[in-house]
């Protein structure tokens, strides 16, 4: 009996394994994530001793767990056999808002993931092969929470598609574009408030 009320999850196909972050319980503690078989519907047990929410790069070989209270970015392998690795950490006191995978434009087969910040103005660069981190800066301050009621994410990132070069995220009266080929700022759109809603169409 795990007792896991169920905060947010993600599924990769490579072991048809679901992972989800449980709310804490009722003294506060924080569990770790459980894995469940998606075929069987079984808890297979807990993924160590990682916390937070989940997420899982689109070809289902990255588990990139945040967790938010730790200041912890945590990444994992998921291998073709559904064996589960750990891959290395990432310490961060950016407070990960939201995340964004893109395909790496260096590496065949391999992503990138790119983490906003719910209160600085910085966007983590991850490159997932090598752990290689770089910051992309400057780009003004987000909505701040209690202005973005609908959910946790005051300030999303969002892709241009599974091959597309451009990711877009907000600040509380701009929108910003990022080039993910050249990890740097590629232009500003102003006057826009709370632009925190963002639907790309067709790949860019």
């Amino acid at each position: 009996d795990y007792n896991c009320v169920p905060k947010s999850l993600a599924y990769t196909h490579r072991g048809g394994y679901y992972f989800i972050n449980c709310k804490p319980d009722t003294t506060g503690a924080v569990l770790p994530q459980l894995i469940v078989d998606s075929v069987t519907d079984s808890v297979i047990g807990y993924n160590g001793d990682v916390t937070g929410t989940p997420y899982i790069s689109p070809d289902g070989h990255y588990l990139v767990s945040i967790d938010d209270v730790k200041g912890l970015m945590k990444i994992q392998i998921i291998t073709v056999r559904g064996e589960i690795e750990d891959a290395f950490d990432i310490h961060t006191n950016l407070h990960i808002s939201d995340v964004a995978f893109q395909a790496s434009f260096t590496e065949a087969h391999q992503y990138n993931v790119f983490g906003s910040s719910t209160t600085q103005t910085d966007v983590l660069f991850v490159e997932l092969s090598s752990g290689k981190v770089k910051m992309v800066k400057s780009l003004k301050e987000p909505l701040k929470p209690d202005e973005w009621p609908w959910n946790s994410k005051n300030r999303l990132i969002e892709g241009s598609g599974l091959f597309g070069q451009y990711l877009m995220t907000p600040s509380k009266e701009s929108l910003f574009i990022l080039d993910g080929r050249l990890n740097k700022l590629n232009c500003e759109i102003t006057e826009v408030e709370r632009g925190n809603t963002v639907i790309w169409v067709g790949e860019a």
